[in-house]
């Protein structure tokens, strides 16, 4: 287990520089243009990296709504660039990745619809997300109905990746609805997808797969939260025949009892990969918890304590020596405010 790690933690990892909105009346509606560019640090996660190993990666953006008074049409462009070199062990990709959006949507009383255009460089790194090793393009028709406490939703979608090492598109067509409900104490999401994946050309679409995912939330008292999370993905290769089942559960729980005391977290998951040919037959079981205190401050910053604990098991039933298991656990002090 890695000592003591002392880490300072900014309340917010990203940085605002700059922003500024301009607002023009063109008479019948009104155009919102809104720029802004951002600084967020990142460091690398590997514990035997050194402080230095650190990169500031710089976001601008630049986002146009406009709206028609006389009805609910609402247009959007979006407009970004990342500038900043990737970090240690990161791929590289052209100087400033770019991702364009383009978005048109309505409203007729409880409806909404729209259409939605994305395409994204190999290496752009959404704020908070991660970078994609492909470019990508997609594109989506969409349409959601709420009805109190539940709404309904659903879409049809294309997207292009086009994969540089082998010099071809992979295509994928995708129609998917959800089914969300909410209450005070309780909720959850229904979400069902078919895709049909095969290369650029549509005519050799030859991997199906269907994707069934439900994710509730539960709160018996106001300090515990539960999220379990059952999913079953099948796919199906049409020019082996080859059938591939993916089933898996989990469970999320947040325990916080009081803010200025302590909170336990806690992730599990049980995943099986079998193959209709018995080939392949994997289980993977994996669990996370950490438990955080509020121990004080320094120099008017505050301080917490944390310490996690990760495991993972993965086992192959089809041979006794394939196998992996994985303990890891870190112990930080965070001083929140530099």
């Amino acid at each position: 287990m890695p000592p003591l790690l002392v880490q300072t933690e900014g309340k917010q990892n990203l940085a605002k520089l700059f922003e500024n909105v301009f607002h023009v009346n063109l008479g019948a509606g009104l155009l919102e243009l809104k720029a802004a560019y951002l600084e967020k640090r990142e460091a690398v996660s590997d514990l035997s990296a050194t402080l230095e190993e650190s990169s500031s990666r710089r976001y601008f953006n630049l986002l146009a709504t406009s709206s028609l008074a006389v009805s609910n049409l609402t247009g959007e462009g979006e407009l970004a660039y990342n500038l900043g070199s990737p970090l240690p062990g990161q791929f590289h990709s052209k100087e400033f990745p770019r991702m364009l959006r383009l978005g048109l949507k309505d409203r007729w009383q409880g409806l909404s619809y729209g259409v939605d255009y994305r395409s994204t460089d190999k290496g752009f790194v959404p704020l908070g997300g991660i970078g994609l090793n492909q470019a990508r393009d997609e594109g989506q028709l969409w349409m959601e109905h709420s009805l109190g406490p539940v709404s309904i939703r659903g879409s049809l979608g294309e997207s292009w990746e086009k994969l540089s090492d082998e010099n071809r598109l992979r295509l994928t067509r995708t129609a998917a609805t959800l089914l969300k409900f909410t209450r005070s104490e309780w909720g959850g999401t229904l979400a069902s997808a078919y895709s049909l994946l095969g290369d650029g050309a549509g005519s050799n679409l030859e991997k199906t797969v269907y994707t069934n995912t439900f994710t509730g939330a539960y709160r018996p008292i106001g300090s515990l939260s539960l999220a379990p999370t059952f999913s079953m993905t099948e796919e199906w290769d049409r020019n082996t025949g080859l059938r591939t089942d993916t089933p898996l559960t989990g469970l999320a729980v947040v325990y916080s009892p009081s803010r200025d005391s302590f909170e336990f977290t806690s992730n599990t998951s049980y995943t099986r990969n079998s193959s209709g040919n018995g080939l392949n037959d994997t289980r993977t079981f994996a669990t996370t918890a950490a438990i955080s205190w509020k121990v004080g401050m320094f120099l008017r910053r505050e301080e917490t304590l944390s310490f996690n604990i990760n495991y993972h098991h993965q086992l192959d039933l089809n041979s006794s020596n394939n196998f992996h298991n994985d303990v890891s656990g870190m112990v930080q002090l965070k001083i929140i405010g530099f």
